[in-house]
């Protein structure tokens, strides 16, 4: 979201790509760090200085034989694009889904089909409902204990929720994050890469805390506006946000580039291609104090 709202390249690597150190859980997965540039290139060199295996860091990956830059520069085109306005979970905003589908369809022009198909990840909502909540609870509820009064009304709603779950609730949310993940495998043994909005609305006021409701809907809490995102982050696949045009008023749009787990390689490359087609290089960032 931060990447396709300021209209930059932003990209959410494979479990492992970039080391950390472990805090409050060794296997804590649900956020990985990664990198924002202004260009796919520039993202991908970013993403070459940050990998590496990492002896702190028991899930981290060593750095690929070839350099990402060197995978994003290779001219690899994808031969079959998926892409999804919704991922059939969530509602989209008419013009954000006008714009990134205009954005996929253009990859017919390096050879690609391009079809409209995304896996089946109907629980993404609840299963990441679930393991956020858990993961609040293990990593934050200390702050809850000693420092209330400093945190925002969503951030105690989430630790609450996660030190109310039950060992049903997670064995529960862990088998839907299972199946969700062996689902991305096999969807991506047809298609390349998958494409959707990156976010379901344009960037909006900084006075909303979050967004409440879209196309519509009303959501029940205040990540679930995010569950065009969340749904990768579970079934463990690296995506990437380009950006991808402009709305009537002139904000950013992006459109998300995704693979199967571990593809970041392909991915890159995907998005380069579709960067160099779209020809909005040098476009963006735009300056938010200048009236588009």
């Amino acid at each position: 979201s931060p990447a396709a709202f300021c209209g930059i390249v932003g990209m959410r690597p494979s479990i492992g790509r970039v080391a950390h150190t472990p805090k409050a859980g060794i296997d804590r997965n649900l956020g990985v760090q990664g990198p924002m540039a202004r260009n796919v290139e520039d993202l991908a060199l970013l993403l070459d200085a940050m990998s590496g295996d990492y002896a702190a860091d028991p899930l981290s990956l060593p750095a690929p034989a070839t350099s990402f830059l060197s995978a994003t520069q290779s001219g690899k085109k994808p031969k079959r694009i998926a892409y999804s306005p919704n991922l059939g979970i969530t509602p989209v905003d008419p013009e954000v889904k006008a714009i990134t589908r205009k954005a996929a369809e253009r990859f017919a022009e390096a050879g690609a089909i391009v079809e409209e198909a995304h896996p089946d990840w109907r629980e993404a909502h609840e299963c990441f409902h679930v393991l956020r909540a858990f993961d609040f609870a293990i990593s934050k509820a200390q702050l809850l204990r000693t420092k209330r009064d400093l945190l925002k009304p969503e951030v105690i709603w989430n630790i609450e929720e996660g030190l109310k779950l039950t060992v049903e609730q997670l064995e529960r949310a862990e088998a839907q994050r299972v199946g969700m993940t062996a689902r991305a495998v096999e969807f991506f043994k047809t298609y390349d890469l998958l494409l959707t909005p990156t976010t379901i609305v344009p960037p909006f006021p900084i006075e909303h805390r979050y967004v409440t409701e879209c196309a519509g809907k009303r959501f029940d809490n205040y990540v679930e506006w995010l569950g065009i995102v969340y749904a990768i982050t579970l079934a463990c696949c690296p995506s990437l946000s380009l950006p991808c045009g402009f709305t009537a008023s002139g904000l950013p749009v992006g459109v998300q580039v995704v693979g199967a787990p571990r593809s970041d390689a392909d991915v890159l490359a995907g998005a380069k291609v579709l960067e160099d087609i779209l020809g909005l290089r040098g476009t963006t960032p735009i300056d938010p104090k200048v009236k588009q």
